[in-house]
């Protein structure tokens, strides 16, 4: 009898274990929701003035013509999955530059646009906590004190990596590119761009990035006359590739290929991303995607986005190469008046075309916050904060949600 009755408990035992088991797939099955169909997914990382990174879980669906870039939702409540990786104030974290880590795929660097003094930050985040890690402060070179004009803004934009270094970009003027050690983020050069008198001297804005065997870095510049006078921009621009081991190794702008071409009035160059194979380079153009053949600078296309007064401001490529997921600047209605939302949208690089409509990174969140009260108590409670509270922002949230570079932790389906 002892026996048998034990038996009944193992039984009951493991019923419950698998009662339990049964309980917590349901729950993850409705917390997680359906994934829209699609032929990419995963994460794309979007710099923010707001002092935050947008951290958007996609799926992409090119034959989607309608909406081929989707976030998906979640099912028990309203949110979908799109967070915020919180980094500082607006007002002297707000940044253009993010750039996943090539030797660590959960280190993401990013550099700042904004300072309430004369100096720039450089800083890291853990992408499995969203999480800001460590950040370092340095002081701006006398040469752009004593232009005056770019001691507070228009400052860090761009970036390239080595395997051991961080290379942001210095937008403003004069430019520079700083080489800065990735683990202690301590400075190892800062190399203006006067150090080569073949370079550009009069130019407004300057942009950079690796090529992805490191062995190039990728600048652009856009001509103007007056230097740092977007007025005076010519709309000629300049592609330029630098020796990455001088660069890093000697603090040296050694001029490897360089090239120029002429756009139509309004193209403003920005960031810039390689396409994984490294054949080709994915150039923001404000009005227009540009791309350029990798090896000789040559430009290929460029293709103008159709929704005028919407600004493309980065262009990052699929995991096989076939499209670009450029980042805008686009204007919306909002409470009865015009302000701008940060968004996505997927240019088709074989057909040089632009696909259905632009999915925003930062309207779900920022309407979010607006409810507070109740809703915002209730997400405390639940731990489901990272959207939408977080002790480190001051963010507005009714007004103009700017973006500006982008990174992608993206599959092939």
């Amino acid at each position: 009898m002892a026996v048998c009755n034990s038996g009944k408990s193992k039984l009951t035992v493991v019923l419950s274990i698998l009662g339990v088991i049964v309980v917590i797939l349901v729950i993850a099955a409705l917390i997680r929701g359906s994934e829209p169909k699609g032929d990419y997914k995963g994460r794309v990382f979007v710099a923010g003035h707001g002092g935050h990174i947008a951290d958007a879980n996609v799926v992409i669906d090119p034959s989607d013509t309608v909406n081929p870039i989707k976030i998906p939702s979640y099912a028990v409540w309203s949110g979908d999955k799109l967070h915020m990786i919180p980094l500082g104030e607006s007002r002297d974290h707000a940044f253009h530059d993010i750039r996943i880590d090539s030797e660590n795929p959960n280190t993401i660097f990013w550099s700042t646009y904004f300072a309430k003094k004369p100096s720039v930050i450089v800083g890291k985040a853990d992408l499995r906590t969203n999480k800001w890690v460590a950040e370092k402060t340095y002081q701006l070179p006398k040469e752009v004190i004593d232009f005056g004009k770019t001691t507070k803004s228009t400052l860090y934009c761009g970036s390239g990596q080595s395997v051991k270094y961080y290379l942001p970009v210095f937008m403003g003027y004069p430019g520079f590119i700083d080489v800065v050690e990735k683990g202690t983020l301590e400075l190892k050069h800062r190399v203006m761009f006067a150090s080569n008198p073949e370079l550009p001297t009069n130019y407004t804005f300057t942009h950079g990035n690796n090529s992805p065997d490191m062995k190039y870095m990728y600048i652009v510049m856009g001509e103007s006359n007056p230097a740092h006078a977007v007025k005076g921009l010519t709309w000629k621009i300049h592609f330029i590739l630098l020796d990455m081991a001088a660069l890093i190794d000697n603090g040296e702008l050694k001029i490897v290929k360089r090239n120029s071409a002429d756009f139509p009035a309004g193209t403003i160059t920005f960031r810039a991303t390689y396409t994984h194979d490294g054949s080709k380079i994915l150039q923001s153009g404000r009005t227009r995607a540009i791309v350029l053949d990798a090896n000789t600078l040559e430009v290929l296309q460029h293709k103008e986005y159709p929704i005028e007064g919407d600004e493309v401001h980065d262009v990052i490529a699929t995991p096989d190469d076939k499209y670009g997921i450029a980042t805008l600047r686009a204007k919306i209605d909002q409470d009865g008046k015009k302000v701008m939302d940060g968004q996505i949208a997927l240019y088709d690089i074989a057909n040089n075309n632009w696909i259905g409509n632009a999915t925003s990174t930062c309207k779900h969140c920022h309407n979010k916050w607006q409810k507070g009260g109740p809703l915002g108590l209730g997400l405390r409670v639940v731990g489901c904060t990272r959207c939408h509270q977080d002790q480190r922002n001051a963010i507005h949230v009714v007004g103009d949600n700017v973006l500006c570079g982008a990174d992608e932790l993206l599959v092939k389906k």
